[in-house]
C-alpha cells in the first residue's frame, strides 16, 4: 500500500480508537451477527441424521473444490513478505499458508514459534469437541424433575435458552423456558400441585464459572459471561453491560415467571451440584451441538466455548476447571495425530494469559478440514465468520487496504492486548482456496486496530493472487 493510503488508514484508526477498547477482546460483533448467524444449518458429514428447521446458510460459502490453479509458492512468498514489512505489526509475527485442497505448505514464517493466539485458540478447542464423545448432531436437554413437592430445573448444557417461548428456527433461543414451563405445569396439575419449591441442578459438566486466568475486568466490562450449563440467551456476553452474577439463578427466575403465568407458584430453594433423583416431567432441547459451537466461534463467545469444551471433556470422563479442559484439548489433538509441540492452553477460549499455540498447529488442523480428510471438523470450519458479512468479521475487510478480501475470507479472529490473530481459509481471485494462520504479538505502534488492519491487509493481498 502506498504511504498516502496508509496515512488515510491511520485516520480511520484514530477515529475507531473507542471501538478498539471493546474490540480488543474480540467481543464486539455487530447487528449482522444475529441476522445472519443464528439459523441452524444442515449437518452434512457422513453418519448424521439431523435436519434443521431451516436449511439456510448463514453466510456465502467458499467453493468446496478448486476452480483455478493454486498460486505458486514464490507468489505467496512475495505477497506475504511484502505485507510483513508493515510497521503496524508487532515485533513477532508468525504466518503459515497452505493449499486448502492438498495441505501443501506454500509459505511459513516462524510457524513453529510458541506465539499467543488469543481467540484463535477456539479453533483448537472446537477441533477437540468435534472429535469427542459429545455428539455434534444432538441437542442439549434442559429438564424438570419432581420429588415430593420439590421441582428441579436440571441444566443440560444449554447456555442460550429463551426466557419465554423457544424459536426452532434459531440457535440462540432455540429451546424456551416458556415451553418447558407449559409442559411442566400441565404435569404438576395432573398431580394436584399448584405450589412447589424450585431447585436448580447444575451437576452436569460442573466446574468453576470463570477460568483461573480471567481478570475481573473481563466480567465487569462484559467481555465474557460466566461459564454455565444452564443460562439464558439474554445473558450472553454484552460489552455494554457487566456479566450477570448468577446466570443459573437468572434462568430459574425466568422459569418461575413462566410457571406463574400457568398457575403454578414456585419458590426458589437452592442450586444443587450433585446428581439427584426424581420423576422427569418435561424437557426441551437446544439446537445441535454443531450449531452451538458454530455460534460460539462466529461471535467469539468465550463462556460458550468453555462450556462446550467442558461438556465434551466430561463426556470422556475428564472433569475440572478450564486449565484441566485446556490440557484435555491438547491431548485430543495429540491423539488425533497432530504435533502439539509448543502448544499450552491456559483455558479453552484463549482469554487467559499463558496460552501459546504455534500457527503451524492451526494450519495443520484447518488443512485436514479443507482437504476432505476430516469431515467432522469441516462442518465446524464452514461456520466461521465471513469477511465484511457476519460475526466478528462483520466490519472488517470494508476499508481500502483490505476490501479486496471482502466476502472471500472465512476465519476466526483473535484479539487481546498485544495480540492480533486471524486463521481460516480464503479464495483467491484465481479461484483457488488457501488455508492461512497469522498471529502478531508485542507492542503495536498503531494500537490494536492498526495491528488488525495490517493483518487484514496481509490476508486480503493473498486473495488477489492468480
Amino acid at each position: 500500500m502506498s504511504a498516502k493510503k496508509w496515512a488515510s488508514a491511520g485516520l480511520v484508526v484514530a477515529l475507531l480508537g473507542g471501538y478498539a477498547t471493546l474490540d480488543a477482546f474480540d467481543v464486539a460483533p455487530g447487528v449482522l451477527t444475529l441476522e445472519r448467524g443464528n439459523e441452524p444449518r444442515t449437518v452434512t458429514h457422513e453418519g448424521t441424521t439431523y435436519e434443521p428447521v431451516r436449511g439456510v446458510s448463514s453466510a456465502p460459502a467458499l467453493p468446496t473444490a478448486a476452480n483455478g490453479p493454486a498460486p505458486s509458492a514464490d507468489a505467496v512468498k512475495r505477497s506475504v513478505e511484502t505485507s510483513l514489512k508493515s510497521t503496524w505489526l508487532g515485533p513477532t509475527t508468525a504466518v503459515t499458508v497452505r493449499d486448502a485442497d492438498t495441505g501443501e505448505v506454500l509459505y511459513e514464517h516462524d510457524s513453529n514459534k510458541a506465539t499467543t493466539p488469543a481467540s484463535v485458540t477456539k479453533l483448537a478447542s472446537a477441533f477437540a469437541v468435534a472429535h469427542s464423545d459429545l455428539p455434534l448432531e444432538k441437542g442439549l436437554k434442559t429438564r424438570t424433575t419432581l420429588s415430593g413437592t420439590t421441582l428441579t430445573l436440571v441444566g443440560g448444557g444449554d447456555m442460550v435458552l429463551a426466557p419465554g417461548a423457544g424459536d426452532g428456527s434459531k440457535i440462540a433461543g432455540h429451546a424456551g423456558l416458556g415451553d418447558l414451563a407449559a409442559s411442566t405445569a400441565a404435569q404438576l396439575k395432573k398431580r394436584g400441585l399448584t405450589s412447589v419449591t424450585l431447585d436448580t441442578n447444575t451437576s452436569y459438566a460442573d466446574g468453576p464459572d470463570t477460568a483461573k486466568g480471567w481478570e475481573e475486568g473481563f466480567l465487569s466490562y462484559g467481555f465474557t459471561a460466566r461459564i454455565s450449563t444452564l443460562a439464558l440467551a439474554d445473558d450472553r456476553a454484552d460489552n455494554r453491560t457487566p456479566a450477570v452474577a448468577d446466570p443459573t439463578k437468572n434462568a430459574a427466575d425466568a422459569f418461575t415467571r413462566e410457571l406463574s403465568k400457568r398457575g403454578i407458584k414456585a419458590t426458589y430453594g437452592t442450586n444443587v451440584k450433585t446428581a439427584t433423583s426424581g420423576t422427569e416431567l418435561a424437557s426441551v432441547e437446544s439446537a445441535p451441538v454443531l450449531d452451538l459451537l458454530g455460534l460460539a466461534l462466529q461471535d467469539s463467545d468465550n463462556a460458550m466455548t468453555e462450556s462446550l469444551a467442558r461438556q465434551a471433556a466430561a463426556a470422556e470422563g475428564v472433569h475440572g476447571d478450564s486449565t484441566v479442559v485446556g490440557t484435555w484439548v491438547t491431548k485430543k489433538l495429540k491423539d488425533e495425530g497432530v504435533d502439539v509441540s509448543g502448544m499450552k492452553l491456559a483455558d479453552a477460549s484463549g482469554l487467559s494469559k499463558g496460552t501459546t499455540l504455534p500457527v503451524r498447529i492451526i494450519g495443520d488442523i484447518l488443512s485436514r478440514a479443507t482437504s476432505g480428510k476430516d469431515a467432522k471438523y469441516a462442518e465446524v470450519v464452514s461456520r466461521l465468520p465471513v469477511s465484511a458479512w457476519n460475526g466478528t468479521l462483520h466490519d472488517r475487510y470494508t476499508r481500502t487496504e483490505s476490501e479486496a478480501g471482502a466476502g472471500l475470507v472465512h476465519a476466526k479472529t483473535g484479539s487481546l492486548t498485544g495480540v492480533s490473530s486471524l486463521a481460516g481459509e480464503l479464495r483467491t481471485v484465481g479461484g483457488h482456496r488457501l488455508v492461512f494462520a497469522v498471529t502478531t504479538n508485542g507492542d503495536f505502534p498503531e494500537g490494536p486496530v492498526g495491528a488488525k488492519t495490517a493483518v487484514d491487509h496481509l490476508v486480503a493481498q493473498l486473495t488477489t493472487l492468480k
